[in-house]
């Protein structure tokens, strides 16, 4: 999370090196100097301090996904410069991104503390924006529903839209639980995929998500959480931006957040339990994560959201009672957790409970929770007919894909089933499956039973 140099030698002709110092606007920058034969100089996180000899230098910025490149000539005197944050997008209308909007501001100001669905104090809020003009926009492409896909956002009227501005929201009360936020057609790849949403008593649950040049992108939605009647508060850049640099972190597997951001996401608990959870989450990034002071991080922001999947799959990873969960979590990290959990502990995951159906059918799918909704699929009724062919293209079930891979392992080491069996318990199983004990048991039964085991 610190910055790092590569310190170069004197050139060929001895010329003495000048101090180099370039500082980032926000400190989760990733930069990388390079000279005129593109070796690399310099390359960290946050503000970079080095010596160079005089010439020309490449400086590349990356933040959030966006990418800026500038070259600069160092002469015979110290060098410094600030460098403006990349001109990046963000599915929340922050200021300092290049898909800020007064109107999208506006709106998210008023239906954050204003039901488009029914009276009272929205507990949830899903704005849709149109991130840039000209771009084909569905006011009415996403639908929201009940744990088990029964809609609860009283269909389009439930939403309120101004499609010139290029925004859609609702908003409204429902009571602390697991939801999903779907397109209610399937999108380009023509299967009904569902993502996790949770709400939590006392607050107020924001989901921005933007519009692309194919429709909706709600897997690269930006999550808030706010006290129940406060609304928005958009005034806390450092903490926008700092949200949106740990989501990059998680999308490329990679820690980008740096200490002088984390350290505030940490203590967020009173002020958005969510951007605690995500910054714990980027601690796990760290290639030596600090479990004890992430124990306490978790132990700061249970009273805050009881009961949130995301924080019961944070809590596996120590010594104490195990979590049981039914619903799943937003984070496809949370969730992965918990299969892990489930694995090693049975029942982590509730027997029969839509966690543990969306931990079956999970696609990977950016960094929440995605699933592919079965019963939605077309022909799903008539599948398991004979001669009735399923429409759409075929996904083997948990069981299936769990015997595949025992039966692969069994022909690459030349081994029989049993053995396979043997040498590789359930819980692992369960890890390299990426799927929940009840599935991976199943399969279990009936390779023995079958004769192969």
């Amino acid at each position: 999370m610190s910055s790092s140099e590569k310190p170069r030698a004197a050139g060929a002709e001895g010329r003495p090196e000048m101090p180099f110092v370039v500082i980032p606007d926000t400190p989760s920058v990733l930069v990388t100097v390079t000279d005129e034969a593109m070796t690399e100089v310099a390359h960290g996180m946050g503000t970079i301090e080095t010596t160079v000899a005089p010439g020309i230098y490449r400086i590349e910025q990356r933040f959030a996904g966006a990418v800026a490149v500038q070259l600069v000539e160092v002469g015979t005197t110290a060098f410094t410069a600030r460098l403006p944050l990349p001109r990046i997008p963000a599915p929340a209308p922050v200021e300092r991104t290049v898909t800020t909007r007064a109107a999208h501001r506006d709106a998210t100001l008023r239906w954050s503390t204003e039901s488009t669905h029914r009276r009272g104090r929205p507990s949830l809020m899903v704005l849709l924006r149109n991130l840039r003009p000209g771009w084909r926009f569905d006011p009415r492409a996403l639908e929201i529903t009940d744990g088990s896909g029964t809609a609860v956002d009283g269909g389009e009227s439930g939403w309120r839209a101004d499609p010139p501005q290029g925004w859609a929201a609702w908003s409204g009360g429902l009571a602390p639980g697991g939801y999903r936020l779907r397109l209610r057609e399937p999108g380009g790849e023509g299967l009904p995929l569902a993502q996790a949403l949770w709400v939590s008593e006392g607050w107020t649950t924001l989901v921005f998500v933007g519009n692309g040049p194919h429709g909706p992108q709600p897997q690269h939605a930006t999550v808030e959480m706010v006290p129940l009647g406060t609304g928005w508060r958009p005034a806390d850049e450092a903490l926008n931006l700092a949200r949106e640099a740990a989501l990059s972190g998680l999308r490329q597997g990679i820690d980008l957040t740096s200490d002088r951001q984390l350290f505030p996401m940490l203590e967020s608990g009173h002020v958005d339990p969510f951007l605690g959870i995500l910054g714990a989450h980027a601690m796990l990034l760290d290639r030596a994560p600090d479990l004890r002071r992430l124990d306490e991080v978790v132990r700061r922001l249970a009273p805050h959201v009881p009961g949130h999947p995301d924080l019961a799959a944070l809590s596996t990873l120590f010594d104490g009672a195990a979590p049981r969960v039914s619903s799943p979590p937003m984070l496809a990290a949370s969730c992965r957790l918990l299969i892990r959990a489930d694995g090693a502990d049975p029942g982590v995951i509730k027997d029969g409970s839509t966690a543990e159906s969306v931990a079956e059918h999970l696609v990977g799918r950016g960094v929440w929770t995605t699933w592919l909704e079965e019963d939605r699929r077309p022909g799903a009724a008539a599948r398991g007919r004979l001669g009735t062919p399923a429409a759409g293209p075929a996904v083997t079930d948990p069981v299936g894909r769990v015997q595949a891979y025992v039966r692969e392992i069994a022909a690459l080491a030349h081994k029989p089933v049993e053995e396979v069996l043997r040498d590789v318990p359930r819980d692992e199983l369960c890890r390299r499956t990426g799927l929940p004990h009840r599935p991976v048991e199943r399969a279990i039964e009936r390779l023995r039973g079958s004769g192969e085991g």
